[in-house]
């Protein structure tokens, strides 16, 4: 028996350190995205929503929960917590009918099962409440004896169970029924709490404004998942753009990933530190897809939410709110911190103090966000962030102009760079731009009405291709001011390219990361 039991308890220290340690090394950008896509006040408004739909008292505990991601480690061991408390509650449960090491086995199996379907982004906290809470009220059940306490115990137990933790009604439905089948054989008191555990749910789905299948699920929303951390990594670009932390977001994109939200992420963090042209040819890009993510009837809260971090760096804030409010919509709860904290700022920048408090006063009602909210308040802001303000207010556009869609960008860059000239990265977007889509009319027109420092390798590599069409003389080529060195190789790229019939194998090798390469063989799709 001691063997037994110092073994029980090295498997439960071995599970949980085990849980931590994936969800705070591996996956901690999941739970911060979780906590920043939540919102979570203290206000009666909030506590009386619960009410609306089942599993009130799971929802309200998961999201209360939930707030704590927001700190370091603390979500990883709220989650670590809560499935070894599942875990214990089913070995518990398994032991009324198996031995104690296979009642140990099924918890085991639970904390695993459980654990993989919280490294869904969709899956919410109060699911796994709502599965201990079901469990917890058979525990109580079990205490029962007699005909009649069965039947009373288990139609209270049914209702409860649903109303406080939503789904969790058939976690204590199923060993409930198994209980008064074997060994006490109420076979009628079985049939009767099941009747009652599948019409409760129906009966209450019009009140609750779900469907049937809502009904039965929630709050659950899927059965199965696993760990993607191929998506953690775009998470944690995503987050790290959103905390300024740039060499972070370089470093998570640098391994090979040919998707447009990982050029997003990595040409933002280039440009911010004033070297978008130097690094651009140095990484996949999918076209003008790798700087600005379209917003259409395809977009997520997640595309959206990184659509937002460009547009609001280069300061055009009118489509950065639009972006903003997307994300929102788009969230699965409608709801977000981290985009009510950009509203906020996007207001204060534009000046119109009134919705920027409508956002702040909400943020002052919940734990993390206070002092956030209390440094920003008008009438109550700090030296800093009154100097942030004002610098980014140097980046509004004086006039605005109609977006005939998302990826109309060239206009929103002009307008941005004629109201501020100094506006490094509108400049560097705009040229990168053209030169991503190939459009080197484009490009040369605002290279000469924008650009008035010595070209950089990439814009002096375009430039050359457009001198070529137009023939131009060495003496045209010179004013420019480029280097002679990309006059030399550019020499080299067409005798090589002439010398192999244009074959791209024998140019990748010296000349796969030049603008000259991209626009001879990147082909758009």
């Amino acid at each position: 028996m001691k063997n037994i039991t110092i073994f029980t308890w090295g498997l439960i220290l071995l599970c949980g350190l085990a849980c931590f340690g994936f969800f705070q090394l591996a996956y901690s950008y999941h739970l911060l995205y979780r906590e920043q896509t939540s919102l979570f006040t203290y206000t009666l408004l909030q506590l009386l929503s619960y009410i609306e739909k089942p599993a009130v008292l799971s929802c309200l505990s998961g999201d209360f929960l939930l707030q704590f991601f927001h700190y370091n480690g603390a979500g990883a061991a709220i989650i670590t917590s809560l499935l070894l408390l599942l875990g214990g509650t089913g070995y518990w449960v398994f032991r009324v009918w198996v031995k104690p090491w296979i009642a140990l086995v099924g918890g085991v199996i639970m904390i695993g099962w459980e654990g993989a379907r919280l490294c869904s982004l969709t899956y919410p906290l109060s699911s796994t409440v709502s599965l201990i809470g079901g469990l917890f009220l058979f525990l109580l059940f079990k205490q029962l004896r007699g005909k009649r306490a069965l039947l009373c115990g288990g139609m209270v137990g049914v209702v409860l169970s649903y109303v406080l933790f939503g789904y969790g009604v058939f976690v204590f439905l199923f060993f409930a029924c198994l209980l008064v089948v074997a060994p006490m054989k109420q076979y009628l008191v079985a049939g009767l709490m099941l009747v009652a555990g599948i019409a409760l749910p129906a009966c209450l789905s019009n009140t609750y404004l779900l469907t049937l299948p809502q009904a039965y699920q929630y709050p659950a929303t899927e059965w199965w998942s696993k760990p993607d951390l191929m998506h953690e990594r775009l998470l944690g670009m995503n987050i790290e753009l959103h905390a300024a932390n740039w060499e972070k977001v370089i470093q998570l994109a640098q391994p090979d990933m040919r998707m447009s939200l990982t050029s997003v992420c990595s040409n933002l963090a280039h440009a911010m530190q004033g070297d978008l042209s130097g690094r651009l040819m140095n990484q996949y890009q999918p076209a003008g897809l790798g700087l600005f993510i379209p917003i259409d009837e395809s977009s997520t809260y997640f595309s959206t939410q990184l659509a937002n971090e460009v547009w609001f760096h280069l300061g055009d804030m009118t489509m950065a709110e639009h972006a903003a409010m997307l994300s929102m919509i788009f969230s699965p709860q409608h709801k977000g911190a981290r985009m009510v904290q950009r509203l906020a700022e996007i207001n204060l920048i534009n000046g119109d103090e009134v919705a920027a408090k409508k956002y702040l006063k909400t943020l002052s009602r919940t734990l993390a966000y206070k002092q956030w909210a209390k440094d920003r308040m008008p009438g109550e802001q700090t030296s800093e962030v009154k100097q942030w303000l004002n610098w980014k207010r140097t980046f509004l556009p004086e006039k605005d102009t109609l977006r005939v869609s998302s990826l109309d960008v060239a206009k929103s860059l002009r307008l941005l760079l004629e109201a501020n000239a100094e506006n490094r990265m509108a400049r560097d977007y705009l040229l990168c731009f053209h030169l991503l889509m190939k459009d080197l009319p484009a490009f040369t027109k605002d290279y000469q009405q924008f650009y008035h420092e010595k070209p950089s390798r990439l814009y002096a590599e375009a430039l050359l291709i457009q001198l070529m069409k137009k023939q131009a003389t060495g003496e045209e080529v010179k004013k420019t001011g480029m280097s002679p060195e990309v006059v030399i190789d550019f020499n080299e790229y067409n005798r090589l390219h002439n010398q192999f019939g244009g074959h791209p194998d024998a140019l990748s090798g010296q000349f796969g990361k030049t603008y000259w390469f991209y626009y001879h063989y990147a082909q758009f799709q």
